[in-house]
């Protein structure tokens, strides 16, 4: 028989890709999303779903699910000018959310508690090295989870694909491109582009996610990858490339925020806890990505 699930943060891009396939799947499913990050379009309309912060959740309500899919936060650009709400959002009110639950919990958390990291690819057991309110607060709910058990911590890495969408402020870095190339404008890279991350398609962070839904809790954090790193500069000419246009670029200062060099994480303990490894290549994620973002442009 299949778990029933409620998601936080429902309507947002993970969360609403993983709501669309759970329901599709035969899933019993149900979340919240106050629509600061997320958009309702985004689910399907068979998905059930209430718009509110998970703060203000019925807790007997949420009891009746299996599984509590927590995804909701205030992500790494918000971050930037609104320190003490995102330590309010990711540390305070989740820490509040997962103690009121007595089930299982499946925590997706980020490979920015990694920060710089001395070891490529990266694996769980490298030392945390967060700098910001983002990757800090993240860090403090994966710590409380570990005094509570009954869970399992994912750390995605530089989520990309379906329901991105540009006009967002905190789209991530694909589907920015894609939008620029769509334009026919320089693609906008931070730095002297040389900065690497591990991009994942969504369509296999969505697989591990279901896979630690169904499965027991492994009471510890999981990296979800491809351990592959793609330079930003190589990024902007496989999307300028695959959208059919030259290959333009310029370059502005680095941010503030995420001065990461490197990122690629080992997968080694997904592939032996959960059975899961990624199937997309970057190149063929990029092109399925370009066609969704084609059909509502």
């Amino acid at each position: 028989m299949k778990k029933s699930v409620w998601i936080s943060g429902i309507a947002g891009f993970v969360g609403s890709n993983v709501a669309n396939k759970l329901v599709k799947l035969g899933y019993d499913v149900n979340g919240c999303d106050n629509l600061k990050f997320g958009y309702s379009g985004n689910l399907d309309p068979e998905v059930k779903w209430i718009n509110c912060g998970f703060e203000q959740v019925d807790f007997d309500f949420l009891r009746k699910y299996d599984v509590l899919l927590h995804m909701a936060c205030a992500n790494i650009i918000y971050a930037m000018e609104n320190v003490i709400d995102t330590f309010k959002v990711n540390a305070l009110d989740s820490i509040k959310l997962v103690e009121l639950y007595n089930g299982q919990i499946v925590y997706t958390s980020t490979s920015s508690v990694y920060g710089n990291a001395s070891h490529i690819p990266t694996p769980e057991s490298a030392p945390e090295n967060v700098s910001n309110a983002y990757d800090q607060s993240k860090l403090i709910l994966e710590r409380y989870l570990r005094l509570r058990s009954d869970y399992t911590t994912l750390r995605l890495s530089n989520v990309y694909g379906k329901n991105q969408r540009p006009e967002n402020p905190y789209c991530g870095a694909i589907g920015k491109f894609i939008d620029s190339a769509f334009k026919r404008d320089p693609i906008k890279i931070y730095g002297d582009g040389q900065a690497t991350r591990d991009y994942t398609y969504i369509e296999d962070v969505v697989n591990a996610i279901i896979m630690a839904i169904d499965q027991d809790p492994k009471n510890t954090e999981i990296n979800i990858g491809t351990g592959v790193e793609t330079s930003a500069i190589d990024l902007a000419n496989m999307v300028n490339d695959a959208v059919g246009v030259p290959r333009l670029a310029t370059h502005t200062d680095a941010r503030k925020i995420d001065r990461i060099s490197r990122r690629c994480l080992d997968i080694s303990l997904a592939k032996a806890l959960l059975g899961w490894e990624p199937k997309t290549k970057l190149s063929e994620g990029i092109e399925n990505t370009i066609f969704d973002l084609n059909l509502w442009k």
